[in-house]
């Protein structure tokens, strides 16, 4: 295994983040059990989860999956500002600011049950703190950017639970460039904790984020998580119907289909799987960190640690390259 500095702070994550968001849904606790352990025996130090994913129970497998032990030796992060059990349209409404909250209310949702502001923030670090078994979170993420809530309110909510001990780093997912800009800009002029990090979806066939977001979290000495690197699976042979709908919409068409089939291709000739070959691409990419990945076997997150120690040639990486920039 990898490691490498977060950005311009001083934690150091593993290469490969195990990715939780399919634990206590496509992946069952016993088999995120033996896939939690088999990332460990491999090396890999870091865990990404959130409070929102399969409802509370990815951070309850976690917390039951992590010993002890290990825990001062473990990099954890969680997000928050989505509620629990809101399917994806209820989280977009909410975020626009179009949720029917009197509906939402009759069935015991509150306002205050999402989103990014002081009071949700700290009641929710509180119960992923329970959920995870531990008294701190070494890395805690904001969700989405919440056009809803004044920016400088979060981050003083995030601040406060820096000073309290109960979060070591703070950073952010889903961000535009300006939104991160803004974020840290209101940081170093409050003197409030800064963003060390932002998840970023990235991969062969999704690539806005090289035009702003890359070269401004570089510039900014912002670590760089790349998610959905498989594109929803597409990417690797499977199919974006077995995906949530969001992913299902953006990747379940035959052009990244036939994308996907020229990518095995040229993994095959390197001797190497395509979730390899996915991986080892958005690794190599200027101003990414590491990428965060699930998997549901050790056999599978076997293929993944792989590729996060040993890079491939130089020329196969172009041919990788060249897929995404090809037309349907």
């Amino acid at each position: 295994m990898r490691y490498t500095r977060l950005g311009a702070s001083g934690l150091t994550i593993s290469s490969l983040v195990l990715g939780t968001a399919s634990f206590g849904d496509t992946v069952d606790p016993e088999a995120a059990m033996r896939v939690v352990k088999a990332a460990l025996d491999a090396g890999v130090t870091t865990f990404d989860t959130a409070d929102v994913y399969a409802g509370t129970r990815a951070e309850e497998i976690l917390g039951a999956a992590l010993p002890p032990s290990r825990r001062d030796q473990l990099v954890l992060c969680s997000k928050v500002g989505l509620r629990p059990g809101d399917a994806d349209a209820e989280h977009a409404a909410v975020a626009a600011g179009h949720a029917d909250h009197a509906e939402r209310w009759s069935r015991g949702i509150a306002p205050t049950d999402a989103g990014l502001s002081r009071k949700h923030v700290i009641a929710a670090v509180e119960d992923s703190l329970s959920r995870l078994r531990t008294d701190y979170l070494d890395l805690y993420q904001v969700h989405r950017f919440d056009p809803a809530v004044p920016l400088e309110e979060t981050l003083r909510a995030l601040d406060d639970l820096v000073r309290a001990g109960k979060v070591r780093y703070i950073g952010c997912s889903a961000f535009a460039a300006w939104q991160l800009y803004r974020a840290l800009w209101l940081s170093e002029r409050e003197r409030l904790a800064r963003f060390d990090s932002v998840q970023v979806r990235y991969n062969l066939v999704d690539r806005g984020a090289e035009a702003e977001l890359l070269p401004a979290a570089a510039a900014a000495g912002v670590g760089v998580l790349a998610f959905q690197v498989f594109a929803g699976g597409v990417l690797t042979g499977g199919s974006a119907r077995s995906s949530r709908p969001a992913v299902a919409r953006r990747y379940g068409t035959g052009a990244v289909a036939g994308r996907g089939e020229r990518l095995a291709a040229v993994a095959q000739g390197a001797g190497v799987r395509p979730a390899q070959a996915c991986m080892a691409w958005a690794l190599s990419r200027p101003g990414v960190t590491a990428v965060i990945a699930g998997a549901s076997s050790p056999e599978q997150l076997a293929d993944l640690t792989a590729t996060a120690v040993a890079d491939l040639p130089a020329a196969v990486l172009a041919e990788i390259d060249a897929i995404g920039g090809e037309g349907a």
